[in-house]
């Protein structure tokens, strides 16, 4: 691909993202992909939602050089949930029984936007996100707000960028109605 002109667009610009939805990568059956968006993932079980706690949801995209002529891009989606229990147990342990196979994410930014990550028009469905991390810290004492929270880790190392849905797409996840995700 070579350089184009790029031109800056004076938009409203928010950092950070709102929603997490995730899926077992052996669900994931096709993504399709037209004029560098998603118009379509297929699959045996939605994507499901997962309720983070407000202002911890974080999709990080980063590419460094390997050798002259090679590219690595990390993924790394962090969030938080609460409270530990039993029902985070359950979401616990099904990350990690899923971890072998991977997974995949759709994020939606603070600016409306939805991503896949996880899948990539280079690596496709074969380098998935995977648990890097999982930390439960309690906090010290009554006074520290962000106490007795999971913190979670999913990550990635592959060779394409995450790609953006497309408007159509965007506008049903964004809108709650998708029927690639579960809603409730």
């Amino acid at each position: 691909m070579s350089l184009a002109i790029f031109t800056q667009t004076c938009a409203k610009n928010v950092s950070g993202a709102s929603k997490i939805f995730i899926a077992d990568k052996a669900t994931v059956t096709a993504v399709t992909v037209g004029t560098g968006e998603i118009t379509a993932i297929t699959g045996t079980t939605p994507f499901m939602r997962v309720d983070t706690v407000q202002d911890s949801l974080q999709w990080k995209e980063e590419e460094g050089a390997v050798g002259l002529y090679n590219a690595q891009i990390k993924n790394t989606i962090d969030f938080n949930v609460l409270p530990p229990s039993k029902t985070t147990n359950v979401l616990l342990q099904a990350l990690m029984d899923g971890t072998p196979c991977g997974f995949f994410a759709i994020i939606i930014d603070s600016n409306g936007s939805c991503w896949l990550v996880g899948h990539n028009a280079t690596d496709l469905m074969s380098r998935p996100l995977r648990v890097a991390k999982i930390t439960h810290d309690t906090g010290k004492g009554i006074a520290v707000a962000e106490g007795n929270q999971l913190q979670i880790e999913l990550a990635n190392d592959c060779s394409g960028l995450a790609l953006p849905f497309n408007s159509a797409m965007t506008a049903t996840i964004v809108g709650g109605t998708d029927t690639c995700i579960k809603w409730t």
